[in-house]
């Protein structure tokens, strides 16, 4: 099977999807059933063309013809690399919605599956379209409009209207931005592929060059949610959509975001020559990449809808990307062999993200099928009665705080640690690096609120007038799949630093070509950083993940070295006589005081209403702990 003949069969699986949920009609069971093994069949074929592409390195080149109008379609390495992520999410997304929906209403799951496979073959488009024109706008409206629908139809209508019409209105100005930007280059014309858009800069002189940049910046800008865009959609949208549709939200659709920033800054860029200043542009995307993650981290830390915390944290996690993309550009500016690292470490934290995040949209939606609430002040001590999903979102929320031996770990560290290594004499790269290393921490403490809250501490059992148990082994198999994943990304760093480096040589034009291979040193169990023979920094997961555990044993046997047995007495309660839903420890008490600091970065209003409450009202269970 060539590239192109796994993108059609993946399209038309697509397709074939969408005409079968209209023929079946209210037989939802079916519909859901034939739903996802069409959709998954065609990530199958997804799967199967990113790998062809980058076992084989050779690109697929072709030009569709639609009603007269011609449509150029690219799929190289990093095109393939990306689909690769987009099948990976699209599957566990599909497979954790046959179970979720179950229970949904039949109107609902129609529509879903309707749209579902429509938002996937959009999506495919805009990682494969090679032009700005008539091939963008075709797989960005089916994107746009498909997921604008997903996310109407995410909750009761009285909630989801307005997040949804701004999501819409948001992709619809991006859309104008990044179409309407290739009318600078002189002599365009539309449906010019993004090679001839680049050649064509070169006459277009620096000031429309730059207006050109500055438009598609704040196009894919909006698209992936850097500072302050983000936060006018993310927010809404994310907290919105049903969990499964979320999970592609974060996972993929912010990617396709960060794919255009890539395309445009190291690629197209590349033909404008002179008009391309990429010490200014880098250090552009550097201060709002800076931004980006230290207030979206920060304002999730505010959050009492885990969904919402959630959404916040994935405009954080965006500005990482965004960051190092701006410290590699300015890294190849100097002449640093570190751009080329830098760069990895940006790509690498993409797929991290990816898989991370969507394994923490698709816990969240498991909290939400047992539990029936959004608010983490209603959960607690869920870890004794949802065990494996407690584990998995142990696992994630490791991840996503770049703790030693997870792979968040290894990308922040490619990127922070190459930040500070290619920004010794460059005062805005140090202070970006402190603010990124500052800004982990905090990542840290939000996911201790969302773990601790949900899982460990004391609560659900009072507040809930529900029996809690696990979710059903439909809902656990998709989180168990994207959890392997992402500990091989944690424990096989070198498999895919060399993935990514295949991607990039099977992609023509690249700006940081021939700048510092020799600079990243793989083996199986970690990368080292060089400059010369000199070793700059290095990581090794598995020999983090060896230490922790020696030194967890060593600590333990010093604990019971002197034969000290023991005790277990209740707790403390400040002078309460009972542990009880009065006396519980709750979201508006964690970190109040650096919440009250940080007061000025927004995102300050958390009242929490679910689904089976009308806006603005306040249930009998919430009275006192809502923040």
């Amino acid at each position: 099977m060539t590239g192109t003949e796994a993108l059609w069969l993946s399209l038309s699986s697509l397709l074939l999807s969408f005409l079968v949920t209209i023929v079946l009609g209210k037989k939802v069971r079916l519909v859901r059933l034939t739903g996802t093994i069409l959709i998954s069949l065609g990530c199958f074929f997804l799967a199967w063309q990113g790998v062809m592409i980058l076992g084989t390195g050779q690109p697929v080149e072709l030009e569709l013809k639609l009603a007269g109008i011609h449509i150029p379609v690219l799929i190289d390495g990093l095109s393939a690399l990306f689909l690769l992520l987009l099948s990976v999410l699209a599957l566990g997304s599909t497979l954790f919605a046959y179970g979720y929906y179950e229970t949904t209403e039949t109107k609902i799951v129609q529509k879903v599956y309707l749209a579902l496979p429509v938002f996937i073959a959009g999506l495919v488009g805009l990682l494969t379209v090679d032009d700005l024109g008539p091939g963008f706008t075709l797989a960005w409206q089916l994107m746009a409009i498909s997921s604008y629908l997903l996310v109407r139809w995410g909750r009761p209508i009285k909630f989801s209207r307005r997040p949804a019409l701004v999501y819409l209105a948001f992709m619809e100005m991006a859309w104008v931005l990044i179409t309407g930007s290739a009318f600078l280059a002189k002599g365009y014309h539309f449906g010019d592929s993004l090679a001839a858009i680049g050649q064509k800069l070169s006459g277009s002189g620096p000031v429309a060059t730059a207006i050109f940049l500055a438009m598609l910046l704040l196009g894919f800008g909006l698209k992936t949610g850097i500072f302050p865009l983000g936060q006018l959609w993310i927010p809404g949208a994310y907290s919105t959509a049903s969990p499964p549709v979320s999970a592609l939200l974060a996972g993929i659709l912010e990617k396709t975001g960060v794919f255009g920033l890539i395309r445009i800054f190291f690629f197209v860029a590349r033909g404008a020559g002179a008009g391309f200043n990429p010490d200014l542009w880098g250090q552009v995307l550097v201060v709002v990449g800076t931004l980006t993650l230290f207030i979206g981290t920060v304002q999730a830390i505010k959050q009492s809808d885990y969904l919402r915390l959630l959404a916040y944290s994935s405009i954080g996690q965006v500005g990482y990307i965004v960051l190092a993309l701006g410290s590699s550009l300015l890294a190849w500016h100097s002449g640093s062999p570190l751009a080329g690292i830098i760069f990895a470490g940006a790509v690498y934290h993409s797929l991290n993200h990816g898989i991370f995040k969507s394994l923490l949209f698709l816990t969240g939606g498991s909290l939400l099928h047992a539990t029936g609430t959004r608010d983490l002040n209603r959960l607690g001590g869920l870890l004794a009665v949802m065990p494996v999903t407690g584990v998995l979102a142990a696992l994630a929320s490791y991840s996503i705080s770049g703790m030693p031996a997870s792979s968040g770990f290894v990308s922040k560290w490619l990127m922070i640690a190459g930040n500070f290594l290619a920004g010794k004499d460059s005062l805005l790269l140090t202070m970006a690096g402190i603010v990124a290393l500052f800004t982990a921490a905090f990542t840290l403490a939000c996911y201790v609120k969302f773990f601790g809250l949900a899982f460990t501490s004391a609560g659900a059992s009072w507040k809930l007038k529900r029996e809690i148990r696990e979710v059903p082994g439909s809902l656990l198999v998709p989180k168990i799949f994207l959890a392997v994943i992402c500990l091989s990304q944690a424990f096989l760093p070198a498999v895919y630093i060399r993935v990514i480096g295949r991607s990039l040589a099977a992609t023509e034009g690249f700006l940081l070509t021939g700048v510092g291979p020799e600079s990243l040193k793989t083996n199986p169990i970690g990368l080292r950083i060089f400059e010369g023979p000199a070793l700059l920094a290095a990581v090794a997961p598995l020999a983090m993940l060896v230490l922790l555990l020696v030194l967890t044993f060593l600590a333990r046997w010093l604990r019971q070295s002197a034969g000290a047995k023991e005790v277990r007495v209740p707790a403390w309660l400040c002078g309460y006589q009972d542990l009880n839903k009065n006396n519980v420890y709750a979201d508006r008490n964690m970190f109040s005081d650096l919440k009250k600091f940080f007061r000025w970065t927004g995102a300050n209003k958390n009242l929490v209403i679910d689904d089976d409450e009308l806006p603005g009202s306040v249930s009998r269970e919430e009275k006192g702990v809502i923040s």
